[in-house]
Order: structure tokens, then sequence, then C-alpha cells
């Protein structure tokens, strides 16, 4: 299923089937399971709120080829945030939880906008699109470009559990929203993958995003910069964190992630 058409459906529907092409290994792709929990939200506000962090906990596997439910509803509504929470469910079970902070431009002294400049990697056009994850197939590819700049990939054995990367929509309709952005976000394998040689099983437990910028007047075949680096990893987890740049080098979206490893 097209996102927008998903995102669209989640206007008046409760209930979503998007198809086995948004498998992730055994489990819907996370990405997207946070995308409609966040349109799911978004949907509900009393009008547009400017996001500022989500926090997803994946607490089992969620079968793309079956309809999941999507329960949403406003914490409180302060003078300036918004807090809400999203529950997905399928089979009356509780699969995954969103919760997020929307808060909206205050005047204030605390003011530090300067970032690193963006990573000066080659042009995207110059780089391969990623058929497979160290050999791992995977269906949702259709629908995202992801291009290695930098650093190992998965599965490969490395020493250094961080690399930088392009990723996009491909074969995708319509406009570009923050939903699709959070999908993005979640595109690349968990960088612990990196340490191991050879395919093994392994998912997201908890992912936090803090959004710096709106994406603003972005297509979905802009290429976004990925750049990862992983902070810990021993006794089955990993702790990674990510910084999303746009076409013009913004810096936008920071991620971090809770992974499990089963290796």
């Amino acid at each position: 299923m097209d996102l927008n058409q998903a995102f669209e459906l989640l206007k008046t529907h409760d209930g979503i089937t998007v198809g086995a092409d948004w498998f992730q290994g055994r489990s819907l792709f996370g990405g997207v399971t946070a995308a409609l929990m966040l349109a799911k939200l978004q949907h509900i506000l009393d009008k547009p709120r400017r996001l500022r962090s989500l926090t997803v906990n994946f607490i089992g596997p969620v079968n793309a080829a079956e309809t999941v439910h999507l329960d949403a509803r406003v914490l409180r509504v302060g003078k300036s945030v918004v807090q809400g929470e999203v529950h997905l469910t399928q089979d009356g079970e509780v699969l995954a939880v969103l919760l997020a902070s929307f808060g909206e431009a205050r005047q204030s002294k605390a003011v530090q906008t300067a970032s690193k400049p963006a990573p000066a990697w080659q042009p995207p056009q110059n780089l391969p699109t990623q058929t497979d994850l160290g050999g791992l197939e995977s269906a949702f590819l259709y629908y995202l470009d992801l291009r290695w700049s930098e650093g190992a990939q998965a599965f490969s054995g490395a020493e250094r559990a961080s690399f930088g990367a392009y990723t996009r929509f491909q074969n995708q309709q319509g406009d570009f929203t923050l939903a699709h952005l959070v999908a993005l976000a979640d595109g690349f394998p968990p960088t612990p993958a990196v340490l191991i040689d050879g395919i093994a099983p392994m998912s997201s437990l908890t992912w936090t995003l803090e959004l710096l910028h709106e994406p603003q007047n972005i297509m979905m075949d802009d290429f976004w910069q990925y750049e990862v680096h992983t902070d810990y990893a021993a006794e089955g987890y990993g702790h990674t964190e990510a910084r999303m740049r746009d076409k013009s080098g913004v810096l936008t979206l920071i991620s971090r992630q809770t992974v499990t490893v089963f290796a």
C-alpha cells in the first residue's frame, strides 16, 4: 500500500492492512509502524501541531499482511505543549506504543542553533542502490532507496558499528509529510548489525526521535543524509544514535534506539 493512502485512510478508520511488502524480517517495518501511529495521532489533534519528540516501544512483532488497529488519544493540552499516546494492537494484543510531545514555538533566551556541518560525501547519484542488506533480502526495499557512502554494511563483521548513507522513497506517490520522515528514519538495519559476520536476527526495542525542524519543501525523491554510530553494544543489546540532514544539509532529526541482538 502507498503510505499516503494509508495515512489518508486513518482519518476515518482505526484498522488498516498495509500489506506484506512492508515486512522487515518477521514484523512490519518499524518505521512504518511508528509513522502510522503518528499519522493517527495527528488526525485527532484540534489543529496542526509542531512535533518536538516521540518515543516508540516495540513490544511484539506485527504481521504486516493482517489488520492492525490504532487507538489514539490526547493525554493533555497545555498552554504550549500537547501530549498524546497511540496503542497499536493486533488480535487483541498491544504490539507497539507511541508517546508524542508537540510544542508551540515561544520566545526564549536559550538559543543555540549552530550544528556541525553536513558530511562531505560523494553525491548519491554516484553510489549504488542497495538491493539487499548484507545478503538479507527485504521486500520493503522496493519502497526505499538506500545508498551507503561510508562505513561498513550490515552483517559484514566490522570492528566499528557506524556508517553514513543516503535515503529516500521510491515507488511512492503524493506529498512528503512528517510521517514519511519518521518512516525513513528507521529504514536502515540496526547499527550493531555491522559487527556481526553473517545474517542474524535483531529488532528495535525502544526508539526516540527529536525533531529540530519540520521538513520544508521536500519532495518524495529528495535524498536525506543518515549518519549513525553505536555508543555501546554488549549482552545482546545495542545503543545507537543517528542524525538526519535534508537536501540542504540542515540537521532535522536526531534518533536514538535500543536494539535487541540475538547473536
